[in-house]
């Protein structure tokens, strides 16, 4: 049941959200994006259990936004190459300063 997969997650993930109106389906991004950035490792199991590491592996290599310390854990747990990540090639294209 979706709704108990995200009471299952650490409350303080979605502070800002109400939760009763989160799709585990159609948020994937925000939820894996809080999980792997400010998760437990608990939380870590119940989406890992929930998705599957393909959907997992899939969905996270296309988030336009990770912070770098996310982007290397990621990459080292899923054995993926930080380049083959968008957010690691959307943050190479960023001009310094919005100066093009």
């Amino acid at each position: 049941m979706e709704d108990n997969f995200l009471s299952k997650l650490s409350g303080y993930l979605f502070w800002d959200y109400d939760i009763e109106k989160l799709d585990p389906n159609i948020d994937i991004n925000l939820v894996l994006e809080r999980v792997f950035s400010r998760g437990t490792e608990n939380d870590e199991r119940e989406v890992f259990s929930y998705y599957g590491q393909n959907k997992i592996r899939n969905t996270i290599l296309n988030i336009k936004y990770l912070d770098k310390k996310t982007l290397n854990y990621l990459s080292i747990i899923l054995c993926i190459p930080r380049e083959d990540f968008r957010c690691y090639k959307h943050s190479l294209s960023e001009s310094p300063f919005g100066i093009s």
